[in-house]
């Protein structure tokens, strides 16, 4: 492919129109002058040294001269040589605890978040080391393999959860081992390894401080960090991300945690590293990254890179040798080529001379230069868009795609990399986007291809559609199947869809069960309803019993009220008739004590 380093130079070329129409006003001037002495062809005649071919042969080697210095100050590029580049750097494997005493939330926002917060702020600040990340609570499992790919280490630590690991504990211990099992066994003997173990300090499943003083005896250094506080604080349960209580103990209380420095502190000497405890002003990262930065940097990777290689040395040969050519040729004609019109020939009938123009020969140069101003419009800010890149200015680097993607759209290099910025921006529907664009090239290489669908797997991931992601891995893996990160994401995303599943199936659950809750809530509504108004039913039935049965005792009031007039009234006529009785018998008595006395009775007048 050929290039042009510094296209705007080659706008210089514009010039050779002002300077050709300068040259042929020139010669129209001297024309007229000679005219005024006589006809113009006649005059020839009378000079035969005189050659004006001889004055366009030095203007056309003139121009051609500019044209080449131009050129060459735009330093063309053609060709590709390849050149061996070395990475150089430490191996780092982080030892993350994800038991369920890191969800506490004594360092804010919870310990689980600060220590991952703090490995993304070691990867912003690694340029070149690898690093790998290993998680444990009972168990320990290798969740990312040693890589400098950042990005991919990113979305692994940022997807990272208690829930990930059934078996809950802190095996220290097993995690410390697994990470020495996980380093380059090429690099044995090299003192660029460390393990850093983020932790509560909990441990209560094996020696981790023996297995510290193991890696340190293999020359790998051992450093810890120390994760809460020494009063603790509280074990969280959550559910769905919220917190629905707390832990506790087989006696109801609540438990509650601490992290333990002793044993941090213990482990970090065995491994003879360091020990930082995070709080809620510092993480610790500083301080990490001084004492990794003083291990020695080991060369882990040499790649072969292609560059362009400069071709402007030809340009100035021959510019230098039509200079040399341009100086020998003088105006006045040559008695060797006198009969040679190499720019116009002389008719002698017509005695005139036939001028072939410069103008075709400089249009055709002007077309091979605009062809290659168009080839280096598109490539020249492609490559200061991957410096932009490089630097992270991915706002500069994006405006440096698009304005090649303006001279063509089609340009798959820049299409490719702006979706990389995109990505890097956060926007990753653009960068699918652009990405997708590229997917049914057929022109691509199938390691270009694997790394199209590696990226557009990664932006999936981003938006949580691990389904896409899979597919693209795949695709990736097709293209390049020794492609190791393609390996592992796919692994990862996998895990992440089984896991969005379950969550999805836990979410489906919980509102057939709220869905049960309701219609059994509602059910018993419309029951506290009937019963409501069975109540209400009753207590008019009671209501109506009490106001007959009040009815009733006042009518029983009446009868006895009767009864007891009856009764009294029965007494008084008997008290009466009993009294009359009484009064007759004594009146009958009194007359017959009278008649034996001989008392007669007295004589009614009146009966």
């Amino acid at each position: 492919m050929f290039i042009i380093e510094k296209p705007g130079i080659l706008y210089l070329l514009l010039l050779i129109i002002p300077f050709t129409a300068a040259f042929y006003w020139n010669m129209a001037r001297k024309k007229k002058k000679l005219a005024r002495f006589g006809e113009y062809e006649k005059l020839l005649t009378q000079a035969p040294d005189y050659s004006i071919g001889k004055q366009h042969l030095k203007f056309i080697l003139s121009m051609l001269i500019y044209a080449l210095i131009i050129i060459c100050l735009a330093n063309p590029q053609m060709g590709t040589t390849v050149k061996k580049a070395e990475r150089k750097g430490v191996d780092v494997m982080v030892a993350l605890d994800i038991s369920n005493s890191m969800n506490c939330n004594d360092i804010q926002p919870s310990r689980l978040m600060r220590a991952k917060q703090a490995v993304l702020r070691i990867l912003d600040k690694m340029e070149s080391d690898r690093i790998g990340l290993v998680v444990f609570a009972g168990d320990a499992y290798l969740q990312l393999p040693l890589t400098t790919d950042y990005g991919a280490a990113k979305l692994f630590i940022n997807n990272i959860q208690t829930s990930d690991l059934s078996r809950q504990g802190t095996a220290i211990g097993s995690a410390i081992d697994l990470c020495v099992r996980n380093f380059d066994p090429k690099f044995e003997n090299a003192h660029n390894k460390a393990i850093i173990v983020i932790s509560d300090g909990e441990n209560h499943e094996d020696d981790a401080v023996h297995a510290a003083a193991e890696a340190a005896r293999k020359g790998i250094i051992v450093s810890t960090v120390g994760m809460g506080s020494t009063q603790g604080a509280p074990i969280p349960e959550l559910r769905n991300g919220q917190v629905v209580s707390y832990k506790k103990d087989a006696e109801g209380n609540v438990v509650i945690t601490k992290m333990n420095r002793e044993m941090m502190q213990q482990i970090a000497k065995a491994g003879k590293g360091f020990y930082v405890e995070a709080n809620n002003i510092s993480s610790g990262v500083e301080t990490v990254f001084a004492k990794l930065s003083e291990l020695d940097k080991v060369s882990f990777e040499s790649r072969n890179i292609s560059d362009y290689e400069t071709r402007f040395q030809y340009f100035l040969a021959v510019a230098l040798f039509l200079l040399l050519l341009e100086i020998f040729i003088f105006e006045k004609r040559n008695k060797v080529f006198n009969r040679t019109h190499l720019f116009g020939a002389r008719n002698k009938d017509k005695r005139n001379m036939k001028k072939t123009t410069v103008l075709p020969l400089l249009l055709l140069g002007f077309m091979a230069c605009g062809i290659q101003v168009s080839q280096a419009q598109k490539a020249i800010p492609t490559q200061q868009g991957n410096r932009h890149y490089q630097d992270s200015a991915f706002d500069q680097a994006e405006i440096s795609y698009l304005k090649a993607l303006s001279q063509d759209s089609n340009y798959q290099k820049a299409r490719y990399n702006l979706g990389n910025t995109k990505y890097k921006q956060g926007n990753y529907d653009q960068a699918l986007e652009n990405y997708s664009n590229l997917a049914s090239r057929t022109d691509l290489s199938k390691e270009e291809k694997a790394d199209l669908f590696h990226n557009m797997g990664n932006a999936w991931m981003q938006k949580q559609e691990y389904r896409k992601a899979i597919d693209s891995y795949i695709e990736a893996l097709k293209n390049q199947p020794g492609k190791t990160d393609s390996r592992y994401n796919l692994a990862y995303a996998q895990k992440m869809l089984q896991k969005q599943q379950q969550q999805q199936q836990n979410q489906n659950q919980d509102q057939q069960q709220q869905k049960q809750n309701q219609q059994q809530q509602d059910q018993q509504q419309d029951q506290q309803k009937q019963d409501q108004q069975q109540q209400k039913q009753n207590q008019q039935q009671q209501n109506q019993n009490q106001d007959q049965q009040q009815q009733n005792q006042q009518q029983d009031q009446q009868k006895q009220q009767q009864a007891r007039q009856k009764e009294a009234e029965k007494q008084e006529a008997e008290r009466i008739l009993r009294a009359l009785e009484n009064q007759e018998k004594n009146t009958l008595d009194k007359l017959k004590k009278n008649k034996d006395q001989g008392v007669g009775s007295p004589v009614e007048k009146d009966w």
